[in-house]
């Protein structure tokens, strides 16, 4: 049986990961989380725009003290990172001495995660962790990031879906699908 495919300005994507399998890796996630902070009221920085849809799930697990806050970084153009950093939202909320774990929807050369680690660390917090919905380890190329929270490490495709997009598009899929063409 043929998978289902879609096109997203004239590209061709094909469904590899279905919601049910995603909402498991959350869950599992949203485990580790709760046995590492359930006792130290952390704060979660979700990375906008992609990371909001795994935040909204992730974070609906969460049932200890926390505070949530949002940064925006951009460093794509297309289906390619760009390699430069821009930091369109900082975090603004003091985090001097607190737990932080940033929220991202996919780490692949790591660059955005050093980016925002370094800005973090000028507030001196006690601790900075990186979770991520999605990693490629082998598309990273900062020496010695640490993802510590991982749902599912995928495939070199570019993907889409569960709030990974394509010029914007596609966030809004349940499922995730792979470039094809």
């Amino acid at each position: 049986m043929a998978k289902e495919r879609i096109t997203i300005l004239g590209k061709t994507f094909e469904k590899t990961i279905l919601e049910q399998d995603i909402l498991e890796a959350v869950g599992k996630v949203a485990e580790q989380i709760t046995a590492d902070y359930k006792d130290k009221n952390p704060v979660f920085v979700v990375v906008l725009n992609g990371a909001f849809v795994f935040a909204g799930d992730l974070l609906r697990h969460i049932t200890f003290p926390c505070e949530i806050t949002f940064a925006k970084l951009k460093s794509y153009a297309g289906i390619e990172s760009t390699g430069k950093i821009i930091g369109i939202l900082p975090v603004t909320e003091d985090i001097s001495g607190r737990h932080v774990v940033i929220i991202e929807d996919i780490v692949e050369t790591g660059y955005s995660m050093q980016f925002l680690k370094d800005a973090l660390a000028q507030q001196h917090p006690a601790s900075v962790e990186i979770c991520a919905f999605s990693f490629k380890p082998e598309k990273l190329k900062v020496t010695g990031l640490e993802v510590k929270y991982v749902g599912m490490q995928l495939p070199e495709a570019f993907i889409v879906g569960y709030g990974l997009d394509y010029e914007q598009q596609g966030r809004q899929l349940r499922d995730i699908y792979s470039l094809v063409n």
